[in-house]
């Protein structure tokens, strides 16, 4: 299952990583309903239909390379044909930087990501800054990614390259049994300056300090780049361990 959709209420969130997203927004929904908001994949555009239902005034920006996802999207997942989400049929890497303009949203979602099927440029240090140079300060860059917590090789590789670039990185894992799991989805929230995540809800709490970095210690330290991104190496334990049930 690639994507779920609830045809008669866009604010209906089904995926606990998408109930997330929501939770960790909310305050700047609340204070900004106006926002701008970029989309890495369009998916079954879930996420952006429920800002788009709740924020009638906030600019919507996706970038899908696929166009029978978009085409799907709108003749069967509930996206309006009159929808005020601008969507371009294109690389998100190479939406960015042809069309990316400095500080031009205050969030930008990352959700290219399905399972094991990572596009690798989407995940390196060069991308991360064009990520960066679109954002706002005060913004959010909010991504999604899969990995298995007593694996975690990619979680931890794809952490500290967010951190080169970012100046704070928060992991909240969609699952209180992270740790043992050998398939997890985890939410990560990144920001240029001060990261406060303390409105979340007890079921969403990112991993203390301390947590993270004990988990980031348990393995040298690896920088996903251009010349070097083996995210199908650092994830094939966990499809194997997944396999094997």
């Amino acid at each position: 299952m690639h994507s779920y959709s609830d045809l008669e209420d866009p604010t209906h969130l089904v995926y606990g990583y998408e109930q997330t997203y929501a939770e960790v927004i909310r305050p700047m929904m609340a204070a900004k309903p106006d926002l701008s908001a970029f989309f890495i994949g369009g998916g079954g555009y879930t996420f952006p239909r429920y800002l788009e239902a709740l924020l009638p005034d906030s600019h919507l920006v996706v970038a899908e390379i696929d166009p029978g996802v978009t085409s799907v999207a709108t003749q069967l997942l509930g996206l309006s044909p009159d929808t005020r989400i601008e969507t371009h049929n294109l690389d998100a890497r190479l939406y960015l930087l042809r069309h990316g303009e400095p500080e031009a949203y205050d969030l930008v979602f990352g959700d290219a990501f399905n399972d094991y099927s990572v596009p690798f440029h989407l995940t390196t240090l060069e991308f991360n800054r064009m990520v960066r140079h679109v954002l706002r300060e005060g913004g959010l860059y909010v991504v999604n990614l899969v990995d298995g917590g007593k694996r975690g090789h990619f979680l931890r590789a794809y952490v500290h390259t967010l951190r080169r670039v970012f100046g704070h990185v928060a992991v909240i894992p969609t699952s209180s049994g992270w740790r043992s799991s050998s398939r997890m989805t985890f939410v990560l929230v990144a920001a240029k300056g001060e990261l406060d995540l303390s409105h979340l809800p007890a079921g969403s709490r990112p991993l203390s300090d301390e947590d993270l970095e004990a988990y980031l210690a348990e393995e040298p330290m690896r920088l996903l780049t251009d010349d070097h991104v083996p995210v199908d190496n650092l994830l094939a334990p966990v499809f194997e361990d997944s396999a094997r049930g």
